[in-house]
């Protein structure tokens, strides 16, 4: 930079002492040289100038030692910006994440989702006028079954239930050994019958080691106007259903009593 401005110094003061001689010996050819080396000294200056003062570009990193770019620095600003843009991502954390509202097993929605969709169940039957029913159905093992056994015959059980009720119905693992279902625009007669006919298909399956499923039933607004009465009164009937084993048949289907008026 300095050795440019140097040169151009030296070029102008030639130029301009060609010039001064053209002037004095009367040679016009003498002075328009001299006139165009100054012209070039006058660039090469300029351009030296505007090279010392050009501002430095964002991207540039100067290396303590060497003054010149310093390589690693922008390399691990780079790899530091990359990982911040991987750890931020919503799509990979979302990848990553364990879903929380199914049930890893049987692939069915869990309690934490039947909980919540209990409440939005009951206000939509309250609006359209129609009969929710929920049934609990708890699956009593036979003795001595390896835990391999219980989550294959649990597994099956679910697809089972898949099966057997509509489309619109919703069936839930609500804990180890047991389900909920949510039935549309269903009395807790019709609740009582779908119980019936998963007991009996989960029966024509065939060897199981599931000894008998118990139901309890309960329904909107037979037995309660709020979610969590209705769900109430669905556990009692379960309970009274699964402390009767001793009887013969494929486990006993319990519906709640109405409560009064």
């Amino acid at each position: 930079m300095r050795l440019r401005g140097f040169l151009a110094i030296i070029v102008g003061l030639g130029g301009v002492a060609m010039g001064a001689f053209g002037m004095h010996s009367g040679r016009a050819e003498d002075g328009v040289i001299g006139a165009g080396v100054a012209f070039i000294a006058v660039i090469i200056g300029l351009g030296a100038r505007s090279r010392s003062t050009a501002p430095a570009t964002v991207s540039e990193e100067t290396s303590p030692a060497t003054g010149g770019p310093d390589l690693a620095v922008s390399a691990d600003r780079e790899s530091s910006g990359a990982s911040t843009k991987t750890e931020a991502d919503p799509a990979s954390s979302l990848m990553d994440a364990t879903d929380p509202i199914t049930d890893p097993l049987t692939g069915l929605m869990n309690e934490i989702f039947f909980s919540g969709l209990l409440s939005t169940k009951v206000a939509t039957a309250r609006r359209r006028l129609w009969p929710l029913s929920i049934v609990l159905l708890q699956l009593v093992m036979e003795p001595g079954v390896s835990e391999e056994e219980t989550d294959a015959g649990i597994l099956a059980f679910s697809a089972v239930v898949a099966a057997t009720i509509r489309t619109a119905d919703v069936a839930c693992r609500v804990g180890s050994r047991s389900f909920a279902l949510l039935l549309d625009d269903t009395d807790e007669d019709g609740a009582a019958w779908v119980a019936e006919r998963i007991q009996i298909a989960h029966a024509r399956e065939g060897a199981s080691p599931i000894a008998k499923v118990c139901a309890g039933v309960a329904s909107y607004p037979s037995h309660g106007i709020e979610p969590a009465e209705i769900l109430i009164t669905a556990k009692s009937a379960l309970k009274q259903a699964a402390d009767n084993l001793e009887l013969p048949g494929l486990g006993r289907v319990i519906v709640a009593p109405q409560r009064p008026l």
